[in-house]
């Protein structure tokens, strides 16, 4: 501390100061966004399909995804079935040159992509919001929609500068890769979609309780006419006891054949002579 030539340390040399977080190369994450498969880490190859979250991948790695769930340790839970994703509609980018820089003695363009606006000629990187229709899958930039739909409400149904289909404003907007605020719209536009969807399930069972009811009115008024009071009469079945009777009436049966049924005299007999139940032997036989 002096008196050792004159030197004075300074403030940072003695005292540790807390270390700023080391800032995110945007580059990079740009390129992991937008031309790197969200789930394998591949590069982005068409067919590309996004999900609600507004996240890209390589169909085939969906497709290997929900055939073996357990091959894959942090794969979107949410993805349940090939239905919910949409299959995107690109517009190639004609002056992307995907093999070049092998050998790293040229300038990398991380902002060059394979796709493309195709009424702004805007190139999918990231530096320009992009936006995908849900109803026909097609990819605009956000720009275009807006400059397109100006006086637009939520609920007017749109129809898309490229291919013509109709789309909802509000619900059938998708922004890829969201930041920010787009975040938190596109948790809004799950969350109507949601409530939207228990109504038509809703609305569908009340539709077949309705259809149900009458149907069931009528088979009961058919069942109420087809039943008629019957008509015959109650005949009483003495057959029995006549054939018991013409058994020991008739004259071509034995003796030995009629004392095995209970009309025979000698059966009769033995009944009269059986004891009472409180004087009864049970050795008898």
């Amino acid at each position: 501390m002096g008196g050792d030539g004159g030197s004075i340390p300074k403030r940072i040399e003695l005292v540790q100061q807390k270390k700023k977080p080391e800032a995110k190369d945007k580059d990079a994450a740009n390129m992991a966004k937008w031309r790197h498969c969200a789930l394998k880490h591949d590069t982005l190859r068409q067919p590309i399909v996004v999900d609600s979250y507004g996240l890209l991948y390589n169909k085939d790695a969906i497709l290997e995804y929900l055939l073996d769930r357990g091959s894959f340790e942090h794969g979107p839970a949410y993805i349940k079935k090939l239905k919910d994703v949409k299959e995107l509609q690109l517009t190639e980018n004609a002056s992307f040159k995907a093999n070049h820089n092998e050998l790293g003695n040229e300038y990398l363009d991380v902002y060059s992509s394979p796709f493309m606006c195709p009424i702004t000629f805007v190139e999918m990187n990231g530096k320009y919001k992009f936006c995908a229709l849900w109803t026909c899958g097609c990819v605009l930039s956000d720009r275009a929609l807006r400059s397109v739909n100006k006086s637009a409400t939520s609920e007017e149904k749109l129809t898309c500068p490229h291919c013509g289909k109709e789309y909802s404003s509000s619900d059938d907007v998708l922004i890829l890769n969201p930041e920010d605020e787009d975040i938190k719209l596109m948790e809004q536009r799950r969350e109507r979609l949601a409530v939207n969807q228990k109504k038509n399930v809703l609305s569908k069972r009340k539709l077949a309780e309705a259809e149900e009811q009458p149907s069931a009115e009528k088979k009961v008024k058919t069942e109420s006419t087809t039943i008629k009071p019957s008509t015959s009469k109650i005949v009483p079945t003495s057959n029995a006891t006549n054939t018991k009777s013409s058994i020991q009436q008739d004259p071509t049966k034995s003796d030995l054949y009629k004392s095995l049924f209970t009309t025979s005299d000698a059966a009769k007999k033995k009944e009269k002579n059986k004891a009472h139940w409180v004087t009864y032997n049970p050795l008898y036989f």
